[in-house]
């Protein structure tokens, strides 16, 4: 009676030891999802500035996202016990500090250069994390992290079509934003053969029209430069995008 009772509790304390480590994961490659897309919105802003250094809200907005860069960076301290993802954590808080830097100092060609290598820095340090830390996803976790990819994805397409005008290695970077761009598109796909109630039906069908028209811009982006347009259709589609994604979240 006492083995039996020995073999419940083992399993008990492991079925609790497997569900804290599966939650743990869950939070850091959510973790992992912010500080993608904030290394690219982050970069992808600075360009912006670098472009019109009168608009101070962009350097505001800036400010804002490295608070949620720390936020994600220290979310994952806490939550991994991993040496490797701890020893890329440092990496990344290195970069961190010397971006914040950068935002004392003037915006020039040189800075945006920088800004842009750091940004590719992130995706990595972040990936890395991710691969470590594995779950298995339902359907719906999957289509909600395909929302998140595709957040992540425009603000890189974003960065690169602004990099690409503003000179700053323009063919590889002209390159980059295509790869993206296909990305978007396969993911699209997916979204468009989900069976969405009628109101995401219609929300999913505007979201497939506005990046038509958003990708010809881009592919167009050697002789049309049109920022601040492809900016606000950016917004419509992120909004679009967090709408889905809070019906998959509430569906898990």
């Amino acid at each position: 009676m006492k083995t039996l009772l020995h073999i419940l509790l083992l399993i008990m304390a492991l079925t609790i030891s497997t569900f804290a480590s599966s939650r743990s994961d869950v939070q850091i490659i959510e973790a992992t999802e912010n500080i993608r897309y904030l290394g690219q919105k982050i970069s992808k802003d600075y360009l912006y500035l670098y472009n019109n250094p009168k608009k101070i809200e962009l350097k505001e907005e800036l400010d804002k996202d490295i608070e949620m860069l720390e936020l994600s960076i220290r979310n994952i301290g806490m939550s991994t016990i991993n040496a490797d993802s701890k020893n890329i954590l440092d990496f990344l808080t290195y970069n961190k500090n010397e971006i914040k830097e950068l935002l004392t100092k003037e915006v020039n060609k040189e800075t945006s250069i920088l800004i842009l290598d750091y940004s590719e820095s992130f995706l990595e340090g972040s990936n890395s994390i991710a691969s470590v830390h594995t779950y298995a996803f339902s359907d719906e976790e999957k289509m909600l992290m395909s929302m998140k990819e595709l957040e992540y994805l425009l603000e890189r397409v974003s960065k690169y079509y602004i990099a690409s005008n503003l000179n700053l290695d323009k063919v590889n970077n002209f390159d980059h934003m295509i790869n993206a761009i296909i990305k978007i598109d396969n993911i699209l796909k997916n979204v468009e053969s989900y069976n969405y109630p009628s109101e995401l039906e219609k929300e999913s069908h505007e979201m497939k029209m506005i990046w038509k028209s958003h990708r010809e811009f881009l592919y167009k982006s050697e002789k049309l430069f049109l920022p601040n347009l492809l900016e606000a259709s950016s917004k419509n589609l992120e909004k679009i995008i967090q709408d889905i994604a809070l019906y998959h979240k509430k569906n898990q």
